[in-house]
């Protein structure tokens, strides 16, 4: 099986399976290009990329878990067929690339591409918990989302939503509040937009609601409004940066830990120490508010038109203690010789600093900086919530107590 994989109208190169499993080539035309790679873990080379290398990068920008398995059973494909499932689902991707087969003409799809305004009953529809017209959607508009989390595309301009035709790119990834707990909805934005009060970069977000159903919304990074056109812009997480399957995106389970993301951000951003202290605010902003569920696949880089390489903005941001023993506080990535957020101590902070390069003075200040810019925004985080998703006050005055108590537990240097 082959498929091409393109940059706008670009080949970029070829997607093939083969006796030792599945390669990828980039093409003559694209290396005489100069032009930057899919990924640091795919450098543009004459010579095919192995599976070990090649697979990691093309299973990263496929959803993962039940997603993968529902669009699975729409699409009569095995949720392990990474080709099929690329075939049909990779022409809007997280990043800049599009994926075709044989059959597909990249001209007659860019020619075709356009936007179709969508009414309040498709988008009702499209927010419902456990939407079957929500995968068909994903199929029939050919967009691969990666992450566990039920999540669809769309473009937004001037109030209105719309869906995509060809390869009109989107501007908004919209999550649906889940059936089993719709307070991950009002986390994730009370989290974000705490993050943003306290300096860290991160998307514009939102919560929208059509008839009984909400979404968070959030403004795609990896996207660029230029002069009324929409650009594509290259993006890639740890895992596919270092040649991870996402199933090993947590440390304890062969993922990398933070000694491996410091280094990666330090050796290849263009402005290294900007974003090594970039990276330093956001682990220690997630330490503090008690996100364990930071992995190697919600920290990701992002490569501007020219090429040019910086640590992305952060993203997937949540309190998981808040819910208490569901995920029995251990997180994605150690800290010192500690897993358990409650374990980790000025010694853990010390192994910290000695494994990432940053100086224990840094972190010091860091860590009281946060602290304190934490305490001082959580009422105008949650008048935010009040002002723009009032059915979720109550959870939002929950998650301020819960972070509070936080900064009390946490360490101290």
């Amino acid at each position: 099986m082959r498929l091409f994989v393109y940059r706008e109208d670009k080949l970029v190169g070829e997607l093939f399976t083969s006796d030792s499993g599945i390669c990828f080539k980039y093409s003559s035309a694209y290396r005489g290009l100069d032009a930057y790679p899919l990924s640091l873990s795919l450098p543009v080379q004459t010579e095919a990329h192995p599976q070990n290398k090649t697979l990691p990068f093309f299973e990263g920008l496929l959803p993962e878990g039940n997603q993968r398995r529902e669009l699975g059973d729409l699409l009569h494909v095995l949720p392990g067929s990474t080709m099929r499932l690329l075939m049909a689902l990779a022409g809007e991707c997280v990043g800049n690339l599009t994926i075709i087969d044989e059959s597909m003409s990249i001209e007659d799809l860019l020619l075709k591409s356009d936007y179709i305004p969508l009414g309040a009953k498709e988008l009702e529809a499209l927010l419902r918990p456990q939407s079957i017209e929500r995968t068909r959607f994903l199929v029939n508009k050919r967009l691969s989302l990666a992450g566990a989390q039920a999540k669809l595309g769309l473009f937004h301009d001037s109030g209105q939503w719309f869906a995509t035709k060809g390869l009109a790119p989107t501007t908004h990834i919209i999550k649906p509040a889940s059936l089993f707990d719709p307070t991950v909805l009002i986390n994730e934005f009370f989290v974000m937009r705490l993050a943003k009060s306290c300096g860290i970069d991160v998307p514009d977000t939102s919560v929208i609601n059509c008839g009984e159903h909400y979404g968070f919304v959030v403004q795609r990074f990896d996207r660029l409004s230029l002069e009324g056109k929409v650009i594509r812009l290259g993006q890639e997480d740890f895992c596919q940066a270092l040649s991870i399957m996402p199933e090993a995106k947590y440390e304890n389970d062969g993922g990398p830990g933070f000694k491996q993301l410091f280094a990666t951000t330090l050796y290849n951003t263009t402005r290294p120490a900007r974003d090594t202290q970039r990276l330093l605010r956001l682990v220690l902003f997630n330490y503090l508010i008690g996100n364990c569920d930071a992995h190697a696949k919600n920290f990701s880089l992002l490569a501007s038109q020219s090429g040019t390489i910086s640590l992305a903005p952060a993203y997937d941001l949540v309190s998981t203690t808040f819910y208490g023993d569901r995920l029995l506080g251990s997180m994605a990535m150690r800290i010192g010789k500690h897993s358990s957020i409650d374990k980790v101590s000025a010694e853990d902070m010390a192994l910290f600093s000695e494994e990432t390069g940053v100086s224990l003075n840094a972190i010091t200040r860091e860590l009281a900086s946060l602290r304190e810019s934490l305490a001082d925004h959580l009422d105008e985080v949650v008048e935010m919530v009040a002002q723009e998703a009032g059915i979720y006050l109550p959870v939002a005055k929950q998650l301020r107590e819960h972070i509070l108590l936080e900064l009390e537990q946490r360490v101290a240097l």
